[in-house]
Order: C-alpha cells, then sequence, then structure tokens
C-alpha cells in the first residue's frame, strides 16, 4: 500500500489551492492507497480549544485561523476521498 503525508501544510493554501490539491490526490491514487493529513482540526474538543488557540495566535498567521475553521472532511469527499476523523 503506497500513501501520502501532508503535515501542518493545508494551513498555507487557500480554499480553491486546497480544492485544486485534493482532486490531483485524488486523481493519482489507486484504489487501497492513504493520504494521511495531519492538520489543525476544524471541532477540537473544548479542553483543548484554549492551549491551540495560545499556539496559533503566537505562531501562526491568519491562514492557520481560516483553515481551523474549514470542514477538511468536506472537501475530501468533494472529490471522492473518504475521510476517517480521528477526533
Amino acid at each position: 500500500m503506497t500513501g501520502l503525508h501532508s503535515s501542518v501544510a493545508m494551513q498555507e493554501m487557500r480554499s480553491a489551492q486546497l480544492q485544486q490539491i485534493f482532486q490531483e490526490v485524488y486523481c493519482v491514487f489507486e484504489p487501497g492507497c492513504l493520504f494521511i493529513l495531519v492538520d489543525f482540526p476544524r471541532h477540537t474538543n473544548p479542553v483543548f480549544w484554549p492551549g491551540l488557540a495560545v499556539f496559533l495566535w503566537l505562531y501562526e498567521n491568519e491562514a492557520a485561523w481560516k483553515l481551523s475553521g474549514t470542514d477538511l472532511g468536506s472537501l475530501l469527499a468533494e472529490v471522492g476521498l473518504r475521510s476517517y476523523n480521528s477526533e
């Protein structure tokens, strides 16, 4: 089985760019391949949100804040990829 891993990289992309990236991933993957996406979550457990908010405020730009409000699972589904959310 082959796959692709993206870790905290999507935060630098605009919404249209995210869609293009996910479409390309879908086009090149064969059945059984994995796309492992690790980034800032949309729905965070309220216990973890204050720490994540401080981290974003101190170390990240506006794009990371926007990504934390993006439903990546829906964007993946729009191009035909299935999301297995670990939350």
